[in-house]
């Protein structure tokens, strides 16, 4: 009996092994890259290796007959994820794949500084009118660590209207060039602190309870506490896309990188 259970557990052993193996393959630099290999695959979990990066990881592809975009974030409530993180988590990610998570800025980067394969980014969101619309910039990166991350984004097009350019009449709203911000580290030009009416706060972190590219504290936040009717209209710390929908809580986002 003892001799059958060992070998039960070696058997079970290497055959985990072989999996976790099969599953770390690598399969392209990135969902498109996958697609553009086999437009037949489907949605789900691929390890990939962007050029020039020094190592591989998984990530969520969504697969459709157009092409593989690579999804970095997916908010939308179904794990009750808090997007209330620090700065190491941010940079290395969290949540589940196939679910709720932040793919991690170290990969964001590593996705799009890609020597021949420029990316852009497309972001779709919904309410809970069940609306849907979308913003799509042709030009997206983030800068590396040094330069805390900042965003580089523009050409945009789409029907949810240009968050991250904000409104031009109110200082602050634009977030084009900034770095990220997280709980414990504020890049905000919120120093050394801002108001809204009477409220005083140290940083947009703090105020939005996410990890964003903030400006002072500027307009988008799709990394904001989820929030369901009724009590998801004019809360400061919400999924906010306000060119879209100004003053509510969204019931979705989800970022996608799409390479050329």
């Amino acid at each position: 009996m003892n001799l059958w259970r060992c070998l039960l557990l070696l058997s079970l052993y290497f055959h985990q092994t072989t999996s976790l193996a099969q599953s770390q393959v690598i399969q392209g630099h990135d969902c498109s890259d996958i697609w553009q290999g086999n437009n037949g695959t489907a949605s789900g979990i691929y390890w990939i290796k962007p050029k020039s990066a020094n190592y591989s990881f998984p990530v969520y592809c969504e697969m459709s007959e157009n092409g593989g975009w690579t999804l970095i974030q997916r908010h939308d409530g179904t794990d009750g994820l808090s997007f209330d993180s620090t700065w190491e988590e941010y940079e290395k990610g969290f949540g589940q794949l196939e679910g709720e998570h932040w793919l991690g800025l170290e990969y964001i980067h590593a996705l799009t500084h890609q020597p021949g394969r420029p990316s852009k980014l497309h972001i779709s969101l919904g309410d809970f009118d069940d609306y849907e619309a979308y913003a799509e910039y042709g030009s997206f990166s983030v800068g590396n660590a040094e330069n805390s991350y900042n965003l580089l984004v523009g050409n945009y097009s789409g029907t949810a209207g240009d968050a991250f350019l904000g409104d031009a009449e109110i200082n602050g709203t634009d977030q084009y060039g900034n770095s990220f911000s997280a709980q414990d580290v504020a890049n905000d030009n919120c120093h050394p602190e801002c108001g809204v009416g009477d409220t005083m706060y140290l940083s947009c972190s703090e105020l939005f309870q996410a990890g964003w590219w903030f400006n002072a504290c500027g307009s988008a936040n799709l990394n904001g506490v989820w929030r369901t009717p009724p009590r998801h209209r004019y809360r400061t710390s919400s999924v906010l896309w306000p060119t879209w929908r100004p003053n509510e809580s969204l019931k979705f986002s989800k970022m996608y990188l799409i390479h050329h």
